[in-house]
């Protein structure tokens, strides 16, 4: 790791990715709570049931929440329930007709987060002199990963003259 660093040494590519993935990542949590909404609406007509759970002794209950519905394990019921979800992402506009059916765009979005993070990772190694740096922060847990990340976009944003437009 090089020493002696300064705020002289922050990269163009470094704030560059800091923009992209506070973009990305605004653009991935505004779009996961409007599919989320979409989604609560439709299990609230048809709720599914939690038979993964049940298969392992728990007691059967309403699946309300969107995050919960991979413990459905009804094929017909699912069909219906993701049928439906893309029915109305589309009438909603939340999900283009050049994607796929069985893509989520709240998930497309989180995609592109994740990307953008491992960009700023990236461009943080480059700066420091770091190689295989990616790897080495995973292996510390995706608490340190996303610790990392905020500190190096809390040095970017509180530099001077930072701006993050559109």
């Amino acid at each position: 790791m090089k020493q002696g660093l300064t705020v002289k040494d922050v990269t163009l590519g470094m704030k560059s990715s800091v923009k992209a993935y506070l973009m990305a990542r605004a653009y991935a949590e505004t779009m996961r709570a409007a599919v989320d909404e979409i989604e609560r609406e439709i299990l609230a007509e048809a709720p599914l049931t939690n038979d993964l759970e049940v298969n392992h002794g728990l007691p059967a209950r309403e699946i309300r929440e969107p995050k919960y519905v991979y413990l459905c394990d009804d094929d017909i019921l699912l069909q219906d329930y993701y049928r439906e979800t893309n029915k109305r992402l589309r009438a909603a506009k939340l999900k283009p007709n050049s994607m796929p059916d069985d893509h989520c765009p709240a998930l497309v979005a989180e995609s592109l987060q994740r990307e953008a993070e491992h960009l700023v990772i990236d461009t943080t190694a480059d700066m420091l002199g770091e190689e295989d740096f990616l790897h080495r922060l995973l292996c510390h847990g995706m608490k340190t990963y996303h610790q990392f990340i905020d500190l190096v976009c809390k040095l970017i944003v509180n530099m001077p003259g930072f701006e993050c437009k559109v």
